[in-house]
């Protein structure tokens, strides 16, 4: 384990003693989901849905005064489950380097009636 985070374990089986985390100097930020922009959604696939909910998701972080690299999960809400691959494409072109933990979740409907919605979880150092 890093410096930042130190876990503590017990042998104790009760439900407050069973594993806890401490953080040191960092911040945990969370971002509302994002949408891709209502205007460019009709008619985009699933994949660009995705790309431009992500450019949501990095406006928002820059304001938040961390950067896409402290993105360490998101959970991406989908009407069309069957696409995600596409999903996983769009990501892979969008992170270069280090992309982020995801969790995709398949549901009936989203706002807007939009493919694709992203919330993200970052740390700020």
């Amino acid at each position: 384990m890093n410096g930042d985070v130190t876990r503590y374990e017990s042998d104790h089986l009760k439900a407050t003693a069973g594993y806890g985390v401490r953080k040191r100097n960092i911040q945990l930020v969370f971002f509302d989901g994002k949408f891709p922009r209502r205007a460019h959604a009709d008619g985009l696939t699933v994949g660009e849905q995705t790309v431009d909910a992500l450019e949501r998701v990095e406006t928002a972080v820059v304001r938040a005064g961390v950067e896409m690299d402290d993105v360490l999960r998101t959970t991406v809400y989908t009407t069309d489950a069957d696409r995600v691959d596409d999903i996983e494409a769009a990501y892979e072109r969008y992170f270069e380097e280090r992309r982020p933990a995801m969790t995709v979740v398949g549901v009936a409907d989203l706002p807007g009636d939009a493919a694709v919605q992203i919330e993200a979880t970052a740390v700020e150092r």
